[in-house]
Parts: structure tokens; C-alpha cells; sequence
């Protein structure tokens, strides 16, 4: 899988959007719209690092980090945090409440633009900006990973959270998925016997750590609503909102339990406490 991976998406030299693997003038098409491009002028350029911080394999050990309300009560903070790195989904809380739990060392976290809209209201103003600010600063000096080339509506409000991160003179960079690796990702996974429109951030991530690890270790990954033991589970181990229907996320799982069973990664369903 490591291999085929790879080859298919060169996921060492292609996660993120570089200066080097983008060009001036060149069109990015969009992942998930596509009837959708945008023309790199100089100024989006500018936007992107020179080069990839991640090459094949830099990382010896990592863990991904779902949501999953499994993680609830299952003491896996200190086992989630000794990885070499961390990746985590969608902005999910690891303040003192969770942190038994989940850890809170966090070298990559991934935003939906979506947030920026809904809970901070497009940055527009500076009391807005600084409590944006203020809520990502648990996250330390981690990588911000946004989607701003997967829908349209993505791009405006993933360059605002950089300019507004770059303004208050932040630790977190933001960088930006690239849509070539998602493209050939979702194309990957749907040769692979996973049927969704397109597959979820926790799939991605933990794609995207087989290119840039060497031992991978998820947490947290569980689509039920009830545990082994038929203990009944909230959604996330912070809230209970409902899936997106767009992922098909009994399917990945089904994926990731065959990868758990060859060895490719290691997948924790039990609390580790």
C-alpha cells in the first residue's frame, strides 16, 4: 500500500501546495469543483513555502488523531503524544479537559475554512481576529493544513486565516492541501473499495502519514455509535454532532481494519489506560 501510495500520489513532495511544485501563471484546478481554477499570480505564489517541510519517511513514528467519541475516558494522551509527530483533525480541542485523553502536542492540525465563517464570521474585525488568534494558540508552532483549493469558497477564507495568523505575528503556519494530491487520493481510495464522494479528513491524514512516516498509529477512528462492549459513544470525544453525508465513513473504516490487519499501521480501539 506504502508503495502504490506513493506512486499513485507522491504524497513526500505533493501533500502541500510548495513554490516549487506551483508555479506562476501555472492553473491549480480545484478538487472538488471541477469546473473550478483559479491563475497563480505572484501574489497567491507568494502564499505558498518554498518547498515542502516533509519528505518520504522524515518522521520515524506518527499518530492521527479522529475524533471519535471512543477516546472519551480512554487515558491515550501520554501514548498519543511520545509519536515524533501529530497530526490532528479539524481543530479539535486538546485543552485541560481532554488531555488524558487525547495529549495535546499537535505538529499538524487541519481547519475547515467552514469555522472561519461560522464561528469567527469571516475575520472581519479585530475583536473577531483576536479570539481566532487566541483559540489556535493552544496548538503551539503546529502546521495549520486548510483545504483552500478543494471548493471555491475555501480559498478567500483559508488566505484570511494566514494573513490574520501572519499579522499577529503567530507561531502556526498555514499551509494549503494540494488539490492534485487530493484528486489522485480520492481516485486511489475508490479503486480501493471506498465509495464516497470524498473521503474524510482522517483518511486523508492517515494517507498522507504513510508518505511522510515511518510507524503510524491512529486514535480515535471508530464510526459507531456504541463500543465493543455495546457502551453507547457520543460522535466526537468533545460533542455529539452528526457526520457529513458526504463520507462514507463504515467504509474507510472496513480499509483501515484491513491496513491494521497487515501491518501498515497500527489502529487503537481499546483505552489504553
Amino acid at each position: 500500500y506504502r508503495s502504490e501510495l506513493e506512486a499513485c500520489c507522491n504524497g513526500s513532495q505533493n501533500l502541500l501546495v510548495t513554490q516549487s511544485n506551483t508555479r506562476v501563471n501555472t492553473t491549480i484546478q480545484y478538487d472538488a469543483e471541477n469546473k473550478s481554477k483559479l491563475n497563480v499570480t505572484t501574489e497567491i505564489w507568494r502564499k505558498f513555502p518554498q518547498k515542502t517541510p516533509f519528505g518520504y519517511k522524515t518522521f520515524p513514528s506518527c499518530t492521527v488523531v479522529g475524533n471519535s467519541g471512543l477516546l472519551k475516558g480512554s487515558g491515550c494522551g501520554k501514548q498519543i503524544d511520545s509519536a515524533d509527530f501529530v497530526f490532528r483533525c479539524n481543530m479539535a480541542p486538546i485543552d485541560e479537559r481532554f488531555v488524558a485523553d487525547v495529549g495535546n502536542k499537535a505538529n499538524l492540525v487541519t481547519m475547515n475554512p467552514s469555522i472561519v465563517r461560522d464561528r469567527y464570521l469571516g475575520l472581519k474585525n479585530t475583536t473577531l481576529k483576536e479570539r481566532f488568534v487566541a483559540a489556535l494558540s493552544r496548538y503551539g508552532g503546529a502546521y495549520v493544513w486548510m483545504p483552500a483549493f478543494s471548493f471555491k469558497m475555501c480559498t478567500s477564507r483559508s488566505f484570511a486565516v494566514q494573513t490574520t495568523l501572519q499579522e499577529y505575528k503567530s507561531k502556526l503556519s498555514v499551509v494549503f492541501g494540494n488539490p492534485q494530491f487530493m484528486l489522485a487520493m480520492n481516485k486511489y481510495w475508490k479503486s480501493n473499495g471506498v465509495k464516497a464522494r470524498r473521503i474524510s479528513t482522517g483518511l486523508f491524514l492517515a494517507s498522507a502519514a504513510l508518505s511522510i512516516c515511518g510507524e503510524v498509529h491512529l486514535y480515535g477512528f471508530w464510526p459507531f455509535h456504541v463500543d465493543k462492549h455495546n457502551v453507547t459513544l457520543t460522535e466526537h470525544y468533545y460533542d455529539n454532532a452528526l457526520p457529513h453525508k458526504m463520507h462514507k465513513l463504515p467504509d474507510e473504516f472496513a480499509k483501515l481494519q484491513q491496513l491494521h490487519r497487515e501491518g501498515i499501521i497500527q489502529l487503537r480501539t481499546d483505552s489504553c489506560s
